[in-house]
C-alpha cells in the first residue's frame, strides 16, 4: 500500500487530482488581459490620457524583464490549465475561455516581438 503523501501516489493518481485554485486561475487570466489592454493603450493610443499613459509606460519599463518572466509563467499556467481542465469547463464558457487564453498567448508573443525589435533598434 502506498502512502497518500508519497510521490508515487501523486504520479499514479494524477487523473484524480483536483485543483482548488480556480479563482486564482481566473484572476491570473484577468490580470494578463489587463496587461494586454495596457500594452495596447500605451503603445498604440498614447494620445488618450497622455500623462497617465506615460507614467504607466515608464513604470512598466523599469520592471520590463521581471514582468516578462512572470507574465510568461502566468501564460504557461493558463495554457496548461486550459488543456488539463478543458473537459471540466462549463459548456457555455468554453469558447470564451479558449479565446481569452489564445489572446493572452498571442498578445504575449506580440509584446515580446515588439520589445525585441525596439531593443534591437536602440543598440
Amino acid at each position: 500500500m502506498v502512502k497518500n503523501n508519497s510521490l508515487r501516489y501523486y504520479i499514479c493518481n494524477m487523473d484524480s487530482l483536483v485543483s482548488n485554485n480556480i479563482k486564482m486561475i481566473r484572476l491570473t487570466l484577468w490580470i494578463i488581459i489587463g496587461l494586454n489592454a495596457v500594452f495596447i493603450w500605451t503603445e498604440f493610443y498614447p494620445h488618450i490620457l497622455e500623462a497617465v499613459a506615460l507614467n504607466i509606460l515608464e513604470g512598466l519599463d523599469s520592471i520590463r524583464m521581471s514582468l516578462t518572466i512572470v507574465e510568461f509563467l502566468a501564460i504557461a499556467t493558463l495554457f496548461v490549465d486550459l488543456v488539463v481542465r478543458f473537459d471540466k469547463l462549463v459548456e457555455r464558457w468554453k469558447v470564451l475561455h479558449v479565446i481569452a487564453v489564445g489572446l493572452c498567448v498571442s498578445g504575449f508573443l506580440f509584446k515580446v516581438f515588439t520589445y525585441y525589435l525596439d531593443s534591437a533598434y536602440l543598440t
